[in-house]
């Protein structure tokens, strides 16, 4: 038996003519397995879209160095204005950093659809019984129904990696009116602590001074007790403003994904006092919608949903032939091995037949030469291997595809007809807020603080009994918190009319009127255009 050693199998002809002619046509594969995954551009493109969304240029950066325990208890000490928290929302929130990798995964299926399949590489060798040279089978084999598929994998995946981009710059950007909000409701509960405190100041003045005219006889029992009773209810409300400021403060601070304790930190910004509604025309409402639907980025996200379904159509009816396979096949045949001859045997049997001593015939080298080159000894040539589509011509996956793409579809048109009421509704909202903080500052604030001044006065004077004063102080105290609360309405309410339209307030002021058609995907009403 043949034990020499498999590399040693391979003659000159399986290495010279079958592998090193396959190199031209197999180098392109390994140079295709060179591609690398480098989502560093996108990050980039997310981040701006984010800065033009926020209006902040601090967005946190996946290569970049993470705010440190040290600078953010050097910002927490100087006090938290609305900017400062807005930066670290988009730099430091976790759950925004947990979406920028799904960039890296969409990049990564971008750089996979462009990759060819790897090739076959098939080899056998067969040794013969009883000796002789071995048989062996080499073939090389390469799919190529990637030539045709990779232009539409790619379409497909730059679609997805897009809409991956700016679904994830809207989740920043309502991270944004969310710390606007979660900041403005932590402002109001300070504001509102304050204002406890202060009641809890007055009406223990006030119960004090009634405590002494009942001892002076001058007022009763009742009108003491009852006095005592709003400071007791005075006293539970600031602990009950406190938990309310505190809490208020804390989910500000999961926002920022800060794990300190953030119940003394001081927020520099107020809610404001001043509210200009000059701009908001009748008309306004339209132009904001029109420009919704032209600069919201979870539309585009769909819209680019959408594209991605159609290509993927594409995809699945090139699946119909799953497989085509080209490659190069090599065999060598096995050769019995010759037997050893006996030189004085075959004298002997010459002669013998013969009569006469006689040499045995023997084969000249030319005449070996000229015998081996009758023989095949070796075949090469292509093979194709192809995936017949009689039973599964993949049209279930086919039809799959196109219910996706018309979900994806749908759920376009369903938020390009939303966005228009959600414009009317967070305009109205708006501007109703607006007003009515500014009948509270201007009415109901100072009409207010006059009854309790005169109420004050004239029970001092005893024109008036306890219970007018306690009433007057009452008023005034939920006017305070009425006019805290409305305040807080108007800025959640351009917070969430900054979301709805997709671009912050300062932007909305300068935005030229809009003459851009709606998307190619609907019409005005909402429905597929044709």
């Amino acid at each position: 038996m043949n034990t020499r050693p498999a590399a040693i199998l391979l003659d000159n002809c399986l290495l010279r003519g079958g592998l090193l002619a396959l190199a031209p046509a197999v180098l392109p594969v390994f140079l295709a397995g060179c591609s690398q995954v480098e989502p560093q551009p996108d990050f980039a493109r997310a981040r701006q879209l984010i800065t033009e969304r926020t209006g902040v240029d601090a967005v946190y950066d996946p290569d970049g160095p993470l705010l440190t325990e040290k600078e953010l208890h050097t910002l927490l000490a100087d006090g938290l204005t609305l900017d400062e928290a807005l930066c670290v929302a988009l730099l430091n929130n976790r759950q925004l950093h947990a979406e920028f990798m799904s960039i890296g995964i969409a990049k990564a299926d971008w750089v996979q659809g462009g990759l060819l399949a790897n090739p076959t590489l098939g080899f056998s060798a067969q040794f013969p019984e009883g000796g002789g040279r071995s048989n062996i089978q080499a073939a090389i084999a390469q799919s190529i129904v990637d030539l045709w598929r990779i232009p539409r994998r790619k379409k497909v995946a730059q679609a997805k990696l897009d809409e991956t981009i700016l679904r994830i710059a809207h989740v920043a950007a309502q991270l944004a009116t969310q710390t606007k909000n979660a900041y403005s409701q932590a402002v109001a509960a300070d504001e509102l602590l304050t204002l406890g405190r202060k009641n809890l100041e007055l009406v223990s003045k006030s119960y004090e001074a009634v405590k002494a005219q009942r001892e002076a006889g001058i007022a009763s029992m009742l009108d003491e007790n009852l006095a005592r009773g709003q400071v007791l209810s005075a006293e539970l409300g600031v602990r009950n403003a406190r938990l309310a400021a505190a809490n208020a403060k804390r989910r500000l601070a999961q926002l920022l994904s800060i794990g300190r304790n953030v119940d003394d930190v001081a927020l520099s910004d107020r809610l404001p006092d001043t509210f200009d509604h000059s701009r908001w025309t009748s008309g306004l409402p339209d132009k904001l919608i029109e420009l919704a639907r032209n600069s919201r980025l979870d539309l585009r996200a769909l819209e680019n949903a959408v594209q991605a379904r159609l290509a993927e159509i594409g995809v699945e009816k090139l699946e119909v032939f799953p497989d085509v396979t080209l490659g190069i096949a090599f065999e060598r045949v096995e050769r019995r091995a010759q037997p050893g001859r006996d030189i004085a045997a075959d004298f002997a049997r010459a002669s013998i037949a013969n009569g006469a001593l006689t040499i045995p015939e023997i084969q000249s080298p030319r005449e070996r030469r000229a015998s081996e080159s009758e023989e095949i000894d070796a075949i090469l040539g292509p093979s194709l291997d192809l995936t017949l589509p009689i039973f599964d011509q993949n049209q279930a996956q086919i039809a799959r595809a196109e219910y996706l793409h018309l979900l994806d579809l749908k759920a376009y048109e369903d938020l390009y007809i939303r966005i228009a009421q959600d414009i009317r509704m967070a305009t109205d909202d708006a501007l109703t807020a607006f007003r009515n903080a500014a009948y509270y500052r201007d009415e109901l604030v100072p009409q207010a603080a006059q009854n309790l001044e005169f109420a004050t006065a004239s029970y001092s004077s005893g024109r008036t009994n306890i219970l007018t004063l306690i009433e007057a102080q009452r008023v005034s105290l939920q006017v305070q918190r009425g006019y805290i609360e409305v305040r807080l309405e108007a800025s959640t309410a351009m917070s969430d009319l900054e979301q709805a339209v997709g671009m912050p307030a300062e932007k909305m002021a300068t935005a030229p009127d809009l003459s851009v058609p709606p998307s190619n995907l609907t019409n005005d009403s909402g429905e597929r255009g044709r």
